[in-house]
């Protein structure tokens, strides 16, 4: 293993150095495509929302939802790091780069990372990113504090792990694809191994900072990544990181009221008063704002992002979607209803993937041809 350590210290000395500045990437080594992207979301920041969606299975029918409701499908793809588990195929990176490359969307990766419940047998461990608070059947008691404590089995197998994670986001640099990169996400939560312990006299949470720091630091000073856009998704105050390490501040938001479209002001005014003028997306959710609400409130959302199946098509007790009779799945009426989705892909605040200004004749036709295929649309 690399010898590379992250001095804590001396990086938050580094980023003490220069104000935080909302209209600059973070990183130093950010590429033009890279720029080009953070150019283009500052330019629609509180003018537009861009249309999102979260994707896990290969299937991906959450776009026949969308196109054959709207004839339109989101501008932002999220994919995920949890492949990089053993025994779990590697597919949702060549995914994000196949969609990048084609049909000119805009991708962002969050990262469920999974850690061996046994640090000292990992091949014969259960391996989770739900920690051990949750009542998951499969979790993990990976201990954070240690994973940022050098020496440690844990610390060796964090930094082995960064570095895996180093290697897919090259995967997309390599094609020249900029990356809104979401790590660590819900940290206030404790439901993931990464997040607040709350009962641990704030233990849990300055080792969350140092494992921010850690990969932030890697990546960038180590790694030298050219692509990323950092997206900061701590859910609140207490887990706040230094604003030189991140781009864009995030919240996952899933709504217990039932339809629930509003424009979720509240948190957007609570995350932006910490946040030094950054930027703000709704990284998750479970409910799509309603389009009318957030220019009604001001609610300057960047991005929505429903989670992936059953928050968008109808599905059996067991999460199986289910179909109608010509074989395309249902919309889950108890997210949106047809004429929501109509009314919100086509209103002139929301941004489809079709409504980027870069989405050439090339990529309809790809988008098209691949609607036809995979669902006959």
């Amino acid at each position: 293993m690399n010898k590379y350590e992250t001095n804590i210290s001396t990086i938050l000395n580094e980023l003490d150095q220069f104000p935080a500045n909302p209209t600059r990437l973070v990183s130093k080594n950010a590429g033009e495509s890279t720029k080009k992207l953070f150019d283009y979301l500052k330019s629609i920041y509180g003018k537009n929302i861009l249309s999102g969606q979260q994707y896990l299975q290969p299937d991906e029918l959450e776009d026949a939802v969308y196109y054959r409701l709207t004839g339109r499908i989101p501008a932002v793809r999220g994919y995920d790091l949890l492949d990089m588990c053993k025994n779990m195929p590697n597919s949702q990176t060549d995914r994000a780069i196949y969609w990048a490359k084609n049909s000119g969307c805009i991708i962002t990766m969050c990262w469920h990372w999974y850690a061996p419940d046994d640090i000292k047998n990992p091949s014969d461990s259960v391996w989770s990113f739900y920690y051990k608070t949750t009542g998951y059947q499969r979790k993990t008691s990976f201990d954070i504090i240690n994973a940022v404590e050098e020496g440690t089995l844990e610390h060796e197998f964090a930094l082995e792990q960064i570095d895996v994670a180093a290697e897919e986001l090259k995967k997309l640099e390599a094609e020249d694809i900029p990356v809104l990169w979401r790590p660590l996400h819900e940290a206030d939560g404790n439901w993931f191994w990464w997040g607040n312990r709350k009962n641990d006299g704030g233990k849990s949470i300055e080792a969350y900072k140092k494992l921010w720091y850690i990969i932030f630091d890697r990546l960038e000073n180590y790694h030298k990544l050219t692509n990323l856009i950092w997206v900061w998704n701590g859910q609140s105050r207490d887990m706040a990181v230094h604003p030189n390490t991140f781009d864009i501040c995030g919240e996952d938001i899933y709504s217990e009221i039932p339809s629930d479209h509003s424009s979720q002001r509240s948190r957007f005014l609570d995350v932006t008063s910490y946040t030094y003028g950054k930027m703000a997306a709704l990284s998750e959710c479970g409910y799509m704002p309603d389009p009318k609400n957030l220019k009604r409130d001001g609610a300057k959302w960047l991005w929505w992002l429903p989670w992936w199946g059953g928050f968008v098509y109808k599905t059996d007790g067991n999460w199986h979607p289910v179909f109608d009779e010509n074989g395309l799945p249902l919309h889950n009426p108890e997210k949106f209803s047809e004429e929501e989705i109509k009314e919100y892909f086509n209103n002139d605040y929301c941004l489809t993937l079709d409504k980027l200004p870069w989405y050439s004749r090339k990529n309809a036709e790809f988008v098209t041809n691949t609607m036809k295929e995979r669902f006959g649309l």
